[in-house]
């Protein structure tokens, strides 16, 4: 079957992953979603590839990952609650991959890293998501997520040996890729209805809490030439991470990168 139909096929899900583009490579799923979500593409599609000649992640980073895999795909949102709540859409979507992975492959131990990594509990990171925002062509705005999840791949270059895995390495055997991700669409679905529900909304970030590992650490947060040091106390109802520094002060981080998490202290 085509990767469209291995991903449809199963699939419970009243609008994500209805319009699906694949491919068997492309430059970035995010760059095609962003043209797509321009043009006025409807809530819910999903763009798909085997392989990207120029996948990146956060800050400008490049995403390696080795064609027909992994699950590297980017999702349309059109939300209508406030602005600053289109900030959750990465963590609905971790809470997804997290519960998708978890229900697929119990055997593999996965939590969540702010702002947008997905890793095993030994640290190694096994996926990320990329959130962008843009307008249609009227003026809409729009959102997309990025996702990359290292499922079957069980090479990776010398510089990643020690800080990358997937899920196949994790679990010992190698999983349905197409399963993940249909779970994973469900997932998002299920999440994005409770967002916009305001007497639930708040459960994305408990969940997303529950699947997090960083609280009460210590951590060193960079965004460009600024760095927070101190102990990871929290995420706020927004996603904003909540470090308390060495005087005590509590400081809200909405940008920037993990640098230094002691995981197994």
């Amino acid at each position: 079957m085509t990767p469209s139909q291995n991903i449809v096929q199963g699939l419970k899900t009243g609008i994500f992953g209805k319009k699906i583009f694949t491919f068997e490579t492309i430059d970035s799923t995010n760059t095609c979603a962003r043209l797509l979500a321009e043009s006025g593409v409807e809530e819910g599609t999903v763009v798909y590839a085997e392989e990207q000649s120029a996948g990146r992640g956060r800050l400008k980073r490049k995403w390696h990952s080795t064609k027909g895999e992994n699950l590297l795909f980017s999702v349309i949102f059109t939300p209508d609650f406030k602005e600053r709540r289109y900030y959750l859409i990465p963590l609905l979507a971790a809470v997804a991959i997290i519960e998708g992975i978890r229900k697929c492959v119990p055997a593999c131990p996965v939590v969540v890293k702010w702002p947008n990594d997905i890793l095993l509990e030994s640290g190694e990171k096994i996926g990320g998501i990329l959130t962008e925002f843009t307008r249609t062509y009227d003026g809409k705005l729009r959102v997309i997520a990025g996702i990359g999840l290292n499922v079957n791949q069980t090479r990776f270059p010398e510089n990643l040996k020690t800080r990358a895995s997937s899920i196949q390495l994790s679990a010992g055997k190698k999983v349905d890729r197409f399963f993940i991700l249909r779970e994973i669409l469900s997932g998002i679905e299920k999440y994005y209805n409770v967002l916009q529900n305001p007497d639930k909304r708040d459960m994305v970030v408990e969940r997303w809490r529950s699947y997090c590992t960083m609280f009460n650490k210590p951590v060193s947060v960079q965004l460009g030439a600024a760095e927070h040091t101190g102990i990871c106390r929290d995420i706020d109802d927004d996603g904003a991470l909540l470090i308390e520094n060495k005087n005590g002060e509590i400081l809200r981080i909405v940008a920037g990168d993990v640098t230094s998490v002691a995981f197994n202290s």
